[in-house]
């Protein structure tokens, strides 16, 4: 019985994997994430290259999309250096101000 107990301990879901935020430092749910980025013409996914929650996180935004947009979706991937994520986010935010 000592056994079971661990077990249905050990998948309490009060512990993240992950949290999500935006650009504005407010967190956001899974969820908000496919339908903002619907709308999106350049999407910068910040990730840690050895983490498989981000991988994961990747891949089901890359499907959530795909489901959406099918063929007319274009997957790109870049690794940016920490001082070039800023300016390129600075850059895509200060163009798409423009489009507005």
């Amino acid at each position: 019985m000592t056994v079971i107990s661990l077990l249905l301990f050990a998948f309490k879901s009060d512990k993240k994997a992950y949290q999500i935020f935006d650009y504005k430092g407010k967190e956001r749910q899974y969820a908000q994430i496919p339908e903002a980025a619907k709308e999106a013409d350049v999407i910068l996914f910040g990730e840690f290259h050895n983490n498989p929650i981000d991988h994961w996180l990747e891949q089901e935004l890359s499907k959530d999309l795909y489901a959406d947009k099918k063929e007319k979706l274009i997957l790109s991937a870049e690794m940016f250096e920490s001082d070039d994520q800023i300016r390129s986010t600075n850059t895509f935010q200060a163009q798409s101000q423009k489009k507005r």
